[in-house]
């Protein structure tokens, strides 16, 4: 007789378009009776943990549930199911090496022509005929062009501007409508639309089932998702939230599904041939027309085709990727234009404002004594590696017109005064300035891990167990227990266990899997090992696990585990107990 069950956790969890597939483990309390002739009726509890594995089919409400198989619980590998894996949130677990499959995955389902032959995929008409999404042009989302498009997960209102007079209207939407801004095709090009498109169609594809439960489980209203068009992401230390989780996942598989990896190189293959590419010596020009036909052929724009390059093998796009940006841009800035684009840019506001970059010698320069150094009078000026290596450490700028009276009172008014009614400055674009503020960040992280560092070597250990000084690690760190959890992999009963202080020591993973997720040195590690009477074995698994620690300084867990996977071994933080 069943006395008692309990929902424990649940695992396994997988998303299809409508379906939510996953396993619930529930722990059982079972009366077992038993008659016998001579001391009469016998009775005991077990306890018995079991699998249900469930299937739930959601639209915009739950359409059904029902449980597909019931088995014991045991340690055995997860079994394998369709869908791709998601978080607890419902989205989905997507790593850079996953896009690809990802992409053909799309495709397979919608589209299959483009995996067999080089032909431009027609993401309109598989957003309107295939998934049945209702696709809406002619509106303005934003004011300023910051949002290229929107997806609608449910029905509702939307807030639109008139295309002219940019007034502010309520319109009614149903669910699976694309909004696409009229300015994307405008201000942009037909490359930018369909990028924009297959963003919002993989929104719908693969994101809709986390706004459907959001809005029953919480009745939290996700009508529409706006993707704009320059989204931030957080730095390593920083917890990503779901909403950039997605971006980054729409962001990605945008290209990848119109220029499909298998049957794109076939197409630059066949361009190289036909340009003769291997015997020309104007590489260069050569790439452009290559570039440009692809662009044309695949309805994408010129540096979308140079980036597919790029990320499919062949390096040699980059030579033109950096022609082009030099082309339109420049790094040295007089004092006035630093000036208008801090007063009316709040990005490169934001940029001088952290401190990371300073304004020397007619450059925004990387804040660092690589490239900056003090001379006797306290001036800053660039160093000599700095005057060999522009391009490397400074910020580049575009230049762009505008009439006097945007300028008034962020130009000197000498400048205002002159006879032309427009006036030529430098504008900064943080998405042409990614490799600098890129190096920039890696920097200041080394510099913040070095002090780190150096400040849990001074932690006295002296009399104290494994826990306590991983928990004195964790306090000098600042973390909270979700934050601990999140960059370790490990569950909260670790955690536990280093705020109480229990007798039993941490085993050899769970100290490697919090030094990779703290991201500490391998003298702080060892000394964990120690505390725990615990060190590296001379095997190759072993020697795998220290490489984690020594060879992956400043990456996360997941990239560390990428690579364990990748030589077979067992993945660190799998969240099971310790």
């Amino acid at each position: 007789m069943l006395l008692d069950m309990m929902l424990e956790y649940t695992n396994n969890i997988r998303i299809d378009e409508d379906t939510l597939r996953f396993d619930a483990i529930i722990s059982c309390t079972i009366e077992l009776q038993q008659n016998d002739d001579y001391r009469g009726l016998l009775t005991g509890e077990i306890s018995q943990w079991i699998i249900a594995s469930c299937e739930a089919t959601i639209t915009d409400k739950l359409d059904n549930l029902k449980i597909t198989d019931i088995r014991p619980w045991t340690k055995e590998k997860k079994p394998v199911v369709s869908g791709i894996a998601a978080s607890n949130n419902i989205v989905p677990v997507l790593y850079k090496k996953d896009l690809d499959a990802e992409a053909t995955a799309f495709l397979e389902k919608y589209y299959p022509q483009a995996l067999s032959e080089p032909i431009p995929v027609p993401i309109e008409q598989i957003a309107t005929e295939k998934l049945h999404l209702n696709v809406l042009q002619g509106h303005r989302i934003s004011d300023d062009f910051s949002i290229f498009g929107q997806i609608c997960f449910s029905k509702g209102k939307v807030l639109v501007r008139d295309i002219f007079k940019c007034s502010e209207t309520e319109m009614d939407v149903d669910r699976g409508t694309i909004l696409i801004d009229a300015y994307t095709f405008w201000e942009r090009n037909k490359g930018c639309v369909n990028n924009t498109l297959a963003h919002e169609v993989y929104h719908w594809y693969r994101h809709r089932l986390y706004a459907t439960i959001k809005q029953i489980l919480r009745n939290e209203k996700f009508i529409a998702h706006r993707c704009p068009s320059n989204m931030s992401y957080p730095s390593e230390y920083e917890e990503w939230t779901d909403e950039q989780r997605m971006e980054w996942q729409a962001n990605n598989m945008a290209p990848r599904i119109l220029m499909p990896i298998q049957t794109f190189k076939v197409k630059v293959d066949e361009l190289y041939q036909k340009y003769n590419y291997d015997d020309t010596p104007l590489k260069v020009d050569v790439l452009t027309c290559i570039a440009d036909e692809l662009a044309k052929f695949y309805g994408v724009s010129r540096q979308s085709a140079l980036i597919r390059m790029k990320e499919t093998g062949y390096p040699e796009a980059q030579l033109v990727l950096q022609q082009l940006d030099e082309k339109n841009n420049h790094s040295f800035i007089s004092r006035e234009d630093v000036f208008y684009e801090y007063s009316t840019n709040e990005s490169f506001r934001e940029l001088l404002d952290s401190g990371k970059f300073k304004y020397v010698d007619g450059y925004i320069i990387i804040n660092d004594e690589k490239y900056i150094l003090k001379d006797e009078t306290g001036k800053y000026t660039l160093t000599e590696y700095a005057w060999d290596n522009l391009t490397e450490c400074t910020i580049s700028f575009t230049w762009k017109r505008i009439k006097r009276s945007t300028a008034k009172g962020h130009l000197p008014e000498e400048i205002l005064h002159r006879a032309n009614d427009e006036q030529e400055v430098s504008t900064y674009d943080k998405k042409q300035n990614t490799s600098v503020t890129k190096l920039s960040d890696e920097l200041m992280r080394k510099r913040s891990r070095f002090e780190i560092n150096e400040g849990i070597h001074n932690l006295p250990t002296n009399g104290k167990t494994c826990w306590e000084y991983i928990f004195d690690i964790i306090n000098f760190k600042g973390l909270s227990k979700i934050h601990f959890c999140n960059l370790t992999g490990l569950g909260e009963e670790v955690y536990r266990k280093a705020e109480k202080n229990i007798k039993t020591d941490p085993s050899v993973r769970t100290i490697v899997a919090i030094a990779c997720g703290l991201d500490l040195d391998i003298e702080t590690a060892e000394k964990m090992l120690s505390l725990a009477g615990r060190s590296f074995r001379e095997s190759d698994e072993d020697r795998a696990l220290k490489f984690c620690i020594t060879g992956f300084a400043g990456q996360s867990i997941e990239e560390r585990n990428d690579f364990l996977e990748s030589y077979g071994y067992d993945t660190l933080g799998t969240k099971e107990r310790y």
